[in-house]
């Protein structure tokens, strides 16, 4: 099969085109022929070596652990899928990914994709929709009228949580550069703040819950715009544990877990239409390294998916 795969770690040209043997099926497994493949930071991060030695990749190793595309042939025990299903699923992480014609799952992380949605949007949903999910509902216990900050209002994550806390009944400020402020009024964002203008801790306080998806110095200035009992919740750094004593809020690190009542119940909110999925661009996997640097540059409004077939 034909797929873009690393063998070192690098800048965008490390990610070469081979000819690969079609991933065997383990018994709970699916072999998904893949339509499209969202690419996330994670997948650049992991490009240039941030993870190395934190989990024992195969090499060479295929990126995108995103995908949507058709059920083409499922492992003795699996019970809840079948061959010819649309599917969306996300892939462990020790895997190889979806730059690739085929990709094998365990079927715990793959959903029957609803007809409501695309290939392209359903490539969108699965990591970010179950990372947001986690930390505002399970982390951040997010209800009505709740005061929700929300880190990079115009990224995937943002792009999710900002809709998912609009659900909910919150009140929502995001940051963002000045020309997505009115994207993010349309997504439901009751106050933008221009990170490049205005110190976010200068314009809002006593806020319930914050999703900080930056890491450093905005996590740093995160605990002072919380009140008491308020939750802070970073998917990016670890937290400062005696900081968060000092300011009496609860502060955790989350790692996405896979799950797949929480991935079916992120799929529901998508294909019912309470949350509308976005992506930035759709580009061929031929043109995967522009792919990896267009992502590089942190500017991407929602989601970059690649086109498999071409």
């Amino acid at each position: 099969m034909r797929a873009f795969a690393i063998n070192e770690y690098g800048e965008p040209e490390v990610l070469k085109e081979y000819d690969l043997p079609v991933p065997e099926v383990g018994d709970h497994d699916v072999l998904i022929e893949v339509e499209n493949t969202g690419i996330s930071p994670y997948d650049w991060h992991v490009r240039i070596g941030e993870q190395a030695g934190k989990i024992d990749y195969p090499i060479p190793l295929i990126l995108g652990w995103d995908v949507s595309g058709v059920v083409r042939k499922i492992g003795k025990n699996v019970t809840t899928l079948k061959e010819g299903d649309p599917v969306i699923a996300t892939q462990r992480l020790d895997r190889n990914g979806g730059y690739a014609e085929y990709i094998a799952v365990n079927e715990q992380t793959v959903v029957k994709k609803p007809k409501s949605l695309s290939f392209e949007e359903g490539a969108t949903i699965p990591i970010n929709g179950l990372t947001v999910y986690q930390a505002l509902i399970k982390y951040g216990k997010i209800s009505k009228g709740d005061r929700v900050l929300i880190h990079g209002g115009a990224g995937a994550v943002g792009v999710f949580g900002i809709q998912l806390a609009k659900y909910k009944g919150a009140y929502v400020a995001a940051t963002a550069s000045e020309h997505n402020h009115e994207f993010l009024k349309e997504l439901g964002a009751d106050k933008t703040i221009d990170y490049r203008k205005e110190n976010f801790a200068d314009v809002i306080k006593d806020y319930d819950i914050v999703l900080d998806t930056q890491g450093g110095d905005t996590l740093a200035q995160s605990y002072n715009v919380l009140k008491e009992g308020g939750r802070l919740i970073s998917i990016r750094s670890q937290i400062d544990k005696e900081k968060a004593k000092e300011k009496n809020i609860e502060a955790y690190f989350t790692w996405t877990d896979l799950n797949r009542e929480d991935l079916i119940n992120v799929v529901n909110l998508y294909g019912e239409g309470t949350i509308k999925a976005y992506f930035d661009t759709i580009f061929p996997l031929s043109e995967v390294r522009q792919a990896h640097e267009r992502s590089e540059k942190g500017h991407a409004r929602g989601k970059i998916v690649l086109k498999i077939k071409e």
